[in-house]
């Protein structure tokens, strides 16, 4: 998976596509790699946006990204795995301003994805919120009742478009 990362051409990566297998992890390994080869891709912002984890054990998947899967696994292919992870609410914040009509999965995702001390997924929101504000608000709106409480009072102010949950520093 870790060349799947490092392909710098869509030929490149589909290359190692078959190489990786066919788990969860590598599609989407795979699709958040060929968003970011192709940022302006409707299609490709979709596929990103189709492997945003529902639950706290999908988002584990993501997580343990950088864990080895076998023991002879090199530290620099989990050093850049950890990157791609890391770069992931980027790239979310990208493709969802690309496909809104995910904005609720977005939204929703935010929940978890706070509970990672190093994310800046809140803050990666500011830039959505301001360039699709209307869709935002509407997905925002469609929470229920106690988890909008919560992301309103924990996560995110839509009105003015301010993260209120930050990455812990290094």
């Amino acid at each position: 998976m870790a060349q799947m990362v490092r392909a710098n051409s869509i030929d490149d990566l589909n290359a190692w596509k078959t190489a990786a297998g066919d788990t969860q992890r590598a599609h989407g390994v795979y699709a958040l790699r060929r968003f970011e080869l192709e940022p302006s891709d409707h299609a490709a912002a979709y596929a990103v946006l189709t492997f945003i984890p529902r639950t706290e054990e999908e988002d584990l998947e993501w997580l343990y990204l950088a864990t080895p899967l076998c023991t002879n696994e090199e530290l620099a292919d989990k050093q850049v795995l950890a990157e791609l992870d890391a770069r992931r609410p980027h790239d979310l914040a990208i493709a969802v301003s690309l496909a809104p009509d995910k904005m609720f999965d977005y939204i929703s995702y935010a929940e978890i994805a706070v509970q990672n001390l190093q994310s800046d997924y809140a803050e990666q929101m500011e830039g959505v919120c301001h360039s699709k504000h209307a869709e935002f608000v509407d997905a925002v709106n469609q929470l229920p009742p106690a988890r909008k409480k919560w992301f309103l009072a924990k996560i995110f102010n839509p009105d003015g478009c301010h993260a209120l949950a930050h990455p812990e520093a290094d």
